[in-house]
């Protein structure tokens, strides 16, 4: 008998190809899933990536923004104005106008030896007080930055004959009348901050706060200091300037003021004097790691070193010495108290000449600091 033939072989035919057809059709669908499902992953994958780097140092958002963050990146070249009363733009601008292009940061003293402020205060305390001009913190900025530097301002701090006269509590008081103290007793007496008065720490951090919210990065604060005191002085205030820790109250002054500049995104920096420093007579600088200053600036008065010094018990003449080799002396002293990083050096003095200043140019880059300041007396 025949056999019959297989009925079922084309239908395994059938089978297979469908299997086949299957195959590739999933595959295919896999692979439309992949380039999708790609697609979409890597736009998060990127967003992920920005989210996770919010402290990258570019900002692309703003120019004004870039130029700033690219300047604060720069070594420090500054030019101190000369502590004196800023009444006009116009004056600014004539100050600024002769400093050359050596520089990349021009130093606005903002709130002078006496108290004066140069600039329109908003503060209460400093209208009522009359100690500021017509010029807004604003146009002050623009103005130096429009010229091709980055704007930096100077606080003295305790050199203030005028506050204390609108606010009592202010200034030092005798301890017998409870008048003002003042550093003599004639009519051209002063009266001075008192480091340790809750209304001066008030007064110095509301002046910081609004100079840093003007756009200054950086913040330079002087004088932090008491006067000179006579014996008949520190016996009339009493414990409040006798006391051995009043340094303290200089330190909460600068850490005040630093915090309030820091929530504002600026730094303020401490300017020492290098003669106190070397003879351990500076008094803010009695326990520096009470402060939290961003960094010091060096104060050189050349005119203070045309003698000897007594340094690390030591005398060191500089009577000898030419003005490079001051610099080298005090600088290379200085190291061994301030580390290298930690200070700028400013040099003040009477205007140098072009040989001077490139003499003092050479020992910073002999010396291996980038960043200097110089400062006209």
């Amino acid at each position: 008998m025949k056999k019959k033939k297989n009925e079922y072989k084309p239908q395994r035919h059938k089978k297979i190809i469908r299997n086949i057809i299957s195959v590739v059709g999933t595959l295919l669908l896999a692979y439309v899933f992949i380039v999708i499902g790609y697609s979409v992953a890597k736009p998060f994958g990127e967003i992920g990536e920005i989210e996770v780097k919010p402290m990258e140092s570019v900002s692309y958002s703003d120019d004004n923004e870039n130029t700033e963050l690219k300047n604060s990146e720069e070594n420090v070249k500054a030019y101190w104005l000369k502590e004196k009363d800023i009444e006009s733009i116009e004056d600014l601008e004539g100050l600024i106008n002769v400093i050359g292009k050596d520089y990349n940061m021009v130093v606005v003293p903002l709130k002078i030896e006496g108290g004066k402020l140069n600039f329109s205060s908003s503060y209460d305390e400093a209208i009522l007080a009359d100690v500021c001009n017509d010029i807004d913190l604003s146009t002050i900025y623009d103005t130096i930055k429009s010229k091709g530097y980055t704007p930096v301002a100077s606080i003295n701090s305790m050199h203030d004959n005028l506050y204390p006269n609108t606010s009592k509590n202010s200034g030092f008081l005798v301890n017998s009348t409870k008048d003002l103290w003042r550093d003599s007793q004639n009519e051209t007496g002063k009266p001075w901050l008192n480091p340790a008065s809750k209304e001066t720490k008030q007064y110095l951090s509301a002046i910081t706060g609004e100079i840093a919210t003007a756009g200054f990065k950086y913040i330079i604060c002087t004088d932090m200091e008491y006067p000179d005191f006579s014996r008949d002085a520190l016996d009339d205030i009493g414990g409040i300037v006798t006391e051995t820790d009043r340094y303290l109250d200089l330190v909460d002054n600068i850490n005040n003021m630093s915090q309030i500049a820091e929530g504002k995104g600026s730094d303020i920096w401490l300017e020492l004097s290098a003669k106190e420093i070397l003879e351990g007579k500076s008094e803010v600088f009695y326990k520096p790691t009470t402060l939290s200053t961003q960094k010091y600036v060096l104060k050189i008065d050349i005119s203070e070193f045309n003698g000897k010094i007594k340094i690390d018990g030591k005398d060191v003449d500089f009577s000898k010495m030419t003005l490079g080799e001051k610099i080298n002396t005090i600088c290379t002293e200085i190291e061994k108290i301030i580390y290298k990083s930690s200070f700028i050096p400013e040099v003040y003095s009477t205007a140098l000449n072009m040989n001077q200043k490139l003499e003092v140019e050479k020992v910073f880059e002999e010396l291996g600091y980038d960043s200097y300041i110089f400062k006209n007396k």
